[in-house]
């Protein structure tokens, strides 16, 4: 099934249309909506009305002057702006980062249920790597003035390989190299340093989060803690890494979840 591209608020939205439920996919830091090009059709496929959008700053949505001081905060308002032209309240789904976004539109949204694929934590989870710091390590030594400036962060290539697309097949992984693009440095310092904070413990709604055994970026331990904080049920996944919406295999994965959001009544 082919997407449909749509403006809406001035960002960039890939429609895969269906008849139910709506579904808000939130890509993570340096991505876009290409990360869910599999998962997409694979969802409306399954019924569920699918919007998958690109972040202010990140192509095809406009460029931003200020990228570098972009906030968590600026990310959520472009999802409840797609969410304010749904007809109900969707399934959110975010993906790295875009768990983090999610984490925080679900505490001030009405949504139908929240599925945070190999999440970033907020406040209350430290943020934990697979034995280094991913933020200095994917951008090098040169990032750490950037930090401090809030300046755009792009993702150094090598890193990418080792701890993004680690288990991506060989022969795709450098087509995915050249779609990365440079990111707001103030929204991942947010995240390091746990500043921003929504309890979703109280959240009366189906909340599942998960995590890849070979994910070197969001660890499976920390997806669990993240779970546990946020009243969540996590869902392992083995041999998987941090994008298992491309990883092989990745069918699977989008079954479970389309299985779980099915017994959880959200269709």
């Amino acid at each position: 099934m082919a997407s449909e591209q749509i403006t809406i608020n001035g960002l960039v939205v890939d429609r895969y249309a269906a008849e139910g439920q709506p579904l808000v996919m939130i890509h993570g830091a340096s991505a876009g909506a290409w990360c869910w090009e599999q998962w997409g059709p694979h969802f409306a496929g399954a019924g569920y009305d699918v919007h998958a959008l690109n972040l202010r700053g990140h192509p095809p949505s406009p460029a931003e002057l200020d990228l570098g001081r972009l906030s968590l905060a600026d990310y959520a308002a472009d999802v409840e702006g797609i969410i304010e032209n749904l007809d109900r309240p969707p399934v959110l789904m975010g993906h790295s980062m875009g768990g983090a976004i999610a984490q925080l539109v679900a505490a001030r949204r009405d949504v139908a249920a929240l599925a945070l694929i190999c999440p970033a934590p907020l406040g209350g989870v430290k943020y934990q790597t697979a034995g280094f710091n991913i933020w200095v390590a994917l951008h090098g030594v040169k990032s750490i003035p950037a930090l401090i400036r809030k300046k755009p962060l792009k993702p150094g290539r090598r890193v990418l390989r080792d701890a993004v697309l680690n288990r991506v097949e060989p022969e795709r992984r450098e087509a995915l190299l050249q779609r990365f693009v440079p990111e707001s440095a103030a929204a991942g310092v947010e995240i390091l340093r746990g500043s921003v904070v929504a309890d979703l413990s109280r959240l009366n709604v189906p909340k599942l989060a998960l995590g890849g055994t070979d994910d070197h970026t969001s660890p499976l331990e920390m997806v669990r803690e993240i779970a546990a904080v946020q009243g969540a049920q996590c869902m392992a996944l083995e041999g998987h890494a941090h994008l298992p919406m491309l990883e092989p295999g990745w069918e699977r994965v989008a079954d479970r979840v389309v299985s779980w959001l099915r017994e959880q009544g959200v269709a």
